[in-house]
């Protein structure tokens, strides 16, 4: 019941603010008149089917909802919130759920973020519940709701071409979590659900990135720092290169991540690394990119959303001592007069340990992809279509279908 009283009072507050002015606000009464809304109605259904007869086949015919709502500044203070919702429309009951609703496919409801923020001399300083997007622990927005997280957020513009970030992170709200979780218990969930974390455990995070400032190449530097005490830390290193050539652009993105588990070790032993990288081409609206990747003794941890280097439908790049092999092609129909329509076809090799302690199946996947966003009445909408065949060495494959319609909309108050 609390939670419809307050789903009531958010959507109360947005019918006020919704045709006000978006000037600076002096008043407190203002700073709320002269808000910004923001949200997207959303309509997804998955379906994966498995080979094996262990496994259950998964389905979710799901619809979601996000409303944002920020307050003009005032003095430099502002506050936002945001609601969220994933509805089961018709799944199969007989099936497990996908990942887009909680077990036995119940609809889940949450506020996504409430926060309050300052903007001060190019810092800006969130404390709240907020969405984040960190190479490491971000949004991750692949299902229907997308994770969020509650601590203390830090991002200065101070210097040239230089964006610096510190943050202090406490719990977190996945996928299909109705309420926000501790780290611990995320990382208890992502390790196979045994943990001795104790609750209080906190992430920080330290970011710096840097677009450097020359006209001979177009690129960008990036380091994270990740630490949760007596639990593991990590560095994540990333360049970003590209050179436009005659209406030809070649770029290449190499990155480094190590992980390693400190002080008490309180989720077990980890030391495991990934390095490699993409390049490739852009012309002709065809984009062809290559990847390569190689994970060292352990499998890479991440309950938050990562940036691993090659990410397939199903399979990512993250199993120990992995050697990942990837060819992606992307077309942009426009370049032929279809406006809004894109394809891509993406393959991946996994090659694994034949024997050891972390042997396990070799698989390959291919995904086949469109995506249409409409325009002129319809602007904001857009469909999706993915299939994913997962071809694994035992031959228990896996068939993942997925349709996507999506409908953003934003405006400032008037």
């Amino acid at each position: 019941m609390q939670k419809f009283i307050t789903l009531k009072l958010f959507l109360c507050l947005v019918f006020l603010t919704y045709y006000s002015d978006a000037n600076a606000a002096t008043t407190l009464q203002e700073a709320f008149s002269q808000g910004t809304i923001r949200g997207e109605l959303r309509a997804n259904f998955f379906s994966r089917d498995f080979e094996d007869s262990n496994k259950k086949d998964r389905e979710d015919f799901a619809a979601g909802t996000s409303l944002y709502y920020h307050t003009a500044p005032m003095y430099g203070l502002s506050a936002g919130a945001a609601f969220a919702s994933a509805n089961d429309i018709d799944s199969d009951r007989d099936k497990a759920t996908y990942g887009m609703l909680a077990a036995d496919h119940e609809n889940v409801a949450r506020l996504q973020e409430f926060y309050i923020q300052g903007d001060w001399f190019k810092t800006t300083l969130k404390y709240g519940a907020q969405e984040l997007e960190t190479p490491f622990m971000n949004t991750h927005d692949i299902r229907l709701l997308p994770r969020t997280y509650k601590g203390l957020s830090i991002k200065n513009n101070s210097i040239d071409n230089m964006k610096l970030s510190a943050y202090y992170i406490t719990e977190s709200a996945g996928w299909t979590d109705d309420d926000f979780v501790t780290l611990s218990q995320a990382v208890a969930a992502e390790s196979g659900g045994a943990s001795s974390i104790p609750d209080e455990k906190a992430m920080v995070i330290l970011g710096a990135e840097y677009n450097i400032p020359t006209d001979i190449v177009k690129s960008n530097v990036q380091g994270w720092y990740y630490t949760m005490t007596d639990v593991f830390n990590q560095t994540y290193l990333k360049t970003s290169v590209s050179k436009n050539l005659n209406n030809v652009t070649i770029y290449t993105t190499p990155s480094v991540l190590w992980q390693k588990s400190q002080g008490d070790e309180l989720n077990g032993n980890l030391s495991t690394y990934q390095y490699g990288l993409n390049a490739g081409v852009k012309a002709l609206g065809f984009n062809l990119t290559g990847y390569y990747a190689k994970t060292g003794d352990d499998a890479i941890l991440a309950p938050w959303g990562d940036e691993k280097i090659v990410i397939l439908q199903l399979y990512h790049s993250e199993r120990a001592e992995e050697d990942t092999y990837a060819l992606k092609l992307n077309y942009d129909f426009s370049k032929i007069g279809i406006k809004g329509l894109s394809s891509y076809i993406f393959y991946a090799n996994f090659d694994t340990p034949d024997s050891g302690a972390n042997a396990s199946s070799d698989a390959s996947e291919t995904d086949l992809s469109a995506t249409y966003s409409f325009h002129g009445a319809l602007e904001g909408v857009s469909i999706r279509a993915r299939y994913a065949m997962v071809n694994i060495k035992d031959g228990k494959d896996i068939n993942d279908l997925r349709f996507y319609v999506s409908f953003k909309f934003g405006s400032k108050s008037k």
